[in-house]
């Protein structure tokens, strides 16, 4: 399962061992237990907020570029709904592509080109979504909107 990053809140203590947090915004949030140990100590108190690192609803570590990466993560997630959304839930489930962001990120960190990137979307269409895939026309004004994107560094 492919790992995205959410915002973390830090509900106080969970059964014996664990830390109770809530990970997400709004209407996708969730609230787990989570081992004290795999949280790093100043982050366990109450109200304590980090960035989270999570693979489906499991934790697997705090997020060391925090607010950067929620920045760049809004930014790609925002063209992905609005110019992208392969298969028309943006409007009700707007996180519905994170998962794909790390890649599309790795790609814009390493200059890729706007073929490449159009190429990386319809692959994810296609081998992922088991779609016929967008046109090439769509795909590129996709990509062409990522690459013109102002991230911050990480």
């Amino acid at each position: 399962m492919n790992e995205r990053r959410l915002e973390a809140v830090v509900i106080g203590p969970g059964v014996p061992g664990m830390v109770k947090i809530r990970f997400g915004r709004e209407d996708g949030a969730f609230v787990t237990d989570v081992r004290a140990g795999d949280v790093p100590p100043p982050l366990r108190m109450p109200n304590s907020r980090f960035v989270a690192v999570i693979a489906g609803r499991d934790f697997v570590r705090v997020e060391p570029f925090g607010e950067a990466w929620i920045e760049v993560q809004n930014q790609i997630r925002a063209v992905l709904n609005a110019e992208w959304d392969p298969i028309g839930v943006a409007l009700h489930d707007d996180d519905e592509y994170d998962s794909y962001i790390g890649g599309i990120h790795s790609l814009l960190a390493e200059g890729a080109s706007t073929e490449k990137l159009a190429s990386h979307l319809k692959s994810i269409e296609v081998e992922r979504m088991e779609l016929r895939g967008s046109r090439k026309e769509k795909l590129l004004a996709v990509a062409t909107s990522l690459r013109q994107l102002q991230l911050p560094e990480l």
